[in-house]
């Protein structure tokens, strides 16, 4: 693992973070942690399933216009995973994709700073809203429960509908879900960027329920009740774990110090855990500004200046004729688009 820190942005004070991904005004989260403590000291298997109820209920965010306008420039499309509507964006023609997957209570608005850059660079970039986020429609729970398992599985479906994959930038949660989608047998790309990733989910749940108010016994019943209906130990979704024959990819990994949503601390785990990871820290961007700042998506960018390792998603071979291929021709733009980035610097 080699480990870098980055200078601070400029304009950026220390200790300027995102905002956490799971919020309720504070009067209510009072009431609900007087609830869950008299319901934790009469019914604690019903506020184990309230607290499962309210990890899982993911909240909807609706794309800043910046952001809107980036989604209105590509080609919207929609396709079904376990028979709901899942919405996807596409910049670009055939070539080399880059897939782009934001986090847990975000949608695909948040990546789309990488989106210009990475078609200046000569590739196809697809985004999507995962179940239960952004114009996606509900996941097979309804409403807004949803898995990173259904994240994962919308993954899939839309590498399958590329002809080869370059790489993927991944945000937080959806991080874990491209971990799950491997463990599953997914192709993943050589090169994969993850910005803040939820590396190790059950390290939040005790936050979590020091938030909410809930006793260690609501705590470890809610804990057992998720393993027996995931059908996984926790461990599974922990993305240090993840087994060594997925560990040759190189693996980018960004985080802030400010983090106040995944603690940094994730980060460095998982990249002690990957032997051909790159630990990049930043400070003051916190959890989300982090995918807006000019400095990381130069940073994913150059990372992809080395050849990228193309995923043929069709199970057959990439095509090779005489003279340069996509993949060539894409890579070449990379290099030249690296050397004008550093040359900003």
């Amino acid at each position: 693992m080699n480990a870098l820190i980055s200078s601070r942005p400029s304009g950026v004070a220390a200790g300027q973070s995102g905002t956490p991904a799971w919020i309720m005004p504070s009067h209510k989260l009072r009431l609900l942690r007087v609830g869950m403590r008299l319901l934790g000291a009469t019914k604690p298997s019903y506020a184990a399933l309230l607290m499962d109820r309210l990890w899982f209920a993911a909240p909807r965010r609706k794309p800043r216009a910046a952001e809107q306008a980036i989604l209105s420039s590509g080609v919207r499309t929609s396709f079904e995973v376990h028979g709901r509507r899942v919405v996807s964006w596409s910049w670009g023609d055939g070539g080399p994709t880059v897939v782009l997957l934001h986090g847990w209570g975000g949608h695909a608005g948040q990546m789309s700073a990488f989106v210009a850059p990475l078609r200046q660079a000569g590739f196809r970039v697809v985004a999507f809203d995962a179940p239960a986020h952004g114009a996606s429609a509900a996941g097979r729970h309804g409403g807004r429960r949803v898995t990173f398992f259904e994240f994962a599985d919308a993954l899939q479906a839309v590498a399958e509908r590329e002809s080869t994959l370059a790489g993927i930038i991944a945000h937080s949660g959806g991080c874990t879900a491209v971990s799950l989608a491997m463990r599953a047998g997914w192709k993943a790309p050589g090169h994969m960027v993850f910005v803040a990733p939820f590396a190790q989910p059950l390290n939040a749940v005790d936050d979590f329920a020091r938030m909410i108010g809930t006793t260690s016994e609501v705590t470890e019943i809610f804990r057992q009740g998720v393993e027996r209906w995931l059908g996984h130990p926790w461990s599974y979704l922990d993305i240090t774990t993840l087994e060594d024959e997925h560990k040759w990819r190189r693996l980018l990994i960004i985080h802030d110090e400010q983090d106040n949503d995944v603690p940094m601390a994730q980060s460095s785990a998982l990249a002690n855990s990957w032997p051909s990871a790159t630990l990049v820290v930043t400070q003051g961007l916190g959890h989300r500004r982090i995918l807006r700042e000019s400095s990381v998506v130069d940073q994913a960018l150059a990372f992809f200046c080395e050849r990228p390792t193309a995923i043929a998603t069709n199970h057959a071979a990439y095509p090779k004729i005489n003279g340069p291929t996509e993949l060539d021709a894409a890579y070449e733009a990379f290099i030249s688009y690296g050397s004008r980035s550093h040359g900003r610097r």
